[in-house]
């Protein structure tokens, strides 16, 4: 008698329980991922909580009335609240009060003032204070502008708002130094200090190489300032750099997800370029003068790959770091300018769902900080009482102090 060469009853079963083991984690993962409907607090409180139960951990309680009140206005609008402001927050119902003291303190003008004063004190205020700058940044911020649409004026303030200076303050001020424009961008914008790679690829980070620090420096080697203190670019100029073994390199238009882009081969007779440079001269000297239009916008490029689809989403990571950390006393990710694959943040799920949903709301900043001031997490109080051990900051389980 012939045996079969299969046993088929067995075979299917077998493969009913390979898929089981493949396919069954990743659908318990993927329950843990709230989905985008889902309020912005709520995804934040579920995250943390269970990160929290995972870890056996449990929380602090919530302060009381008067507390949270004091720390909302605090961060929403850079003042202690009022006696009359607390008095009606105190008749509004209980279970109202701090979604609409949060509503409320969102809609007030303060909050605009103040959240202008934040984006100063983080772009440009270490630096010099300066008043066209600072009427830009409440003009955004009354109007609730994107933080995408505030990052492209910023960036290309000549294109985005022509003969206006204050935009063009934050490459203003660091103009003279292409090392400047690179690090600074690089950290503020997008979250990462790629200093330690100019000399040679970072000791430290896998990520980061001399290819990346010179490809961002390409971006900004061609912007010069004019007389009338207004941002322009020049029709060419490369960056070239020697590496760790001594041979040079020309480096090329490389964003930090390795992307990069091609400039179009462009040829200029001797007369062309001849006047292209006496132009240039001429913008730089005199205030009446207007710098010659480029084909080829290499701060324009960047800001493209920047705001482009990938899965690194260096631009809105950073914000939602950063203003996370405004609110709570530290980042999702620590410290702040270190976003690289081997320090990856405290909740993953939760950046990753942050970030999706600031991208899908076209980067309102209020919205996020709304989320954030209404979740349990923000009510924490910073008294741990408990006989267990104090547990890690990075667990958002208590309170943290902040001056």
């Amino acid at each position: 008698m012939k045996l079969p060469l299969f046993n088929w009853p067995v075979v299917h079963a077998c493969l009913y329980l390979i898929g089981i083991f493949i396919f069954f984690p990743a659908f318990v993962y993927a329950q843990e991922i709230p989905p985008a409907e889902i309020e912005v607090q709520a995804a934040i409180d579920l995250l943390i909580s269970q990160k929290l139960t995972d870890d056996g951990i449990t929380p602090t309680p919530g302060v009381d009335d008067g507390s949270f009140l004091r720390r909302l206005s605090l961060d929403l609008a850079g003042r202690i609240p009022t006696t009359k402001e607390l008095q009606e927050f105190l008749l509004l119902p209980e279970n109202e009060r701090r979604k609409v003291a949060a509503r409320t303190f969102l809609s007030q003008p303060d909050f605009a003032f103040h959240q202008a004063n934040e984006l100063d004190l983080l772009l440009l205020a270490r630096i010099k204070r300066d008043n066209d700058w600072r009427a830009f940044l409440l003009e955004a911020t009354k109007e609730n502008q994107s933080w995408s649409k505030i990052f492209q004026q910023v960036m290309t303030p000549d294109a985005q708002r022509p003969g206006e200076v204050g935009p063009a303050a934050f490459l203003r001020e660091r103009v003279r130094e292409l090392d400047d424009l690179t690090n600074d961008t690089a950290v503020l914008f997008f979250g990462v200090n790629i200093s330690c790679a100019k000399c040679h690829d970072h000791p430290l980070v896998e990520d980061w190489q001399q290819d990346h620090y010179f490809g961002m420096a390409s971006f900004f080697k061609r912007t010069y300032l004019t007389k009338s203190r207004m941002l322009a670019e020049h029709f060419e100029g490369d960056v070239k750099f020697t590496d760790i073994l001594g041979d040079e390199k020309q480096a090329v238009f490389m964003f930090l997800s390795d992307k990069t882009v091609e400039e179009p081969a462009v040829t200029f007779a001797d007369e062309e370029r001849k006047k292209l440079d006496e132009e240039i001269k001429e913008a730089k000297k005199d205030e009446k003068a207007a710098a010659p239009e480029v084909a080829f916008k290499p701060r324009a490029e960047l800001i493209k790959l920047a705001l482009s689809d990938d899965d690194k989403n260096f631009f809105a990571r950073n914000i939602v770091n950063r203003v996370w950390a405004r609110l709570l006393g530290r980042g999702l990710v620590m410290p702040l300018d270190q976003m690289h694959s081997g320090n990856p943040a405290s909740h993953p799920e939760l950046m990753d769902w942050l970030v999706r949903d600031l991208k899908t709301h076209d980067y309102d900043l209020k919205r996020l900080i709304a989320g954030i001031v209404r979740s349990e997490v923000y009510a924490r109080s910073c008294r741990w009482e408990s006989e267990n051990e104090h547990p890690s900051p990075e667990t958002f389980a208590v309170g943290t102090v902040r001056s």
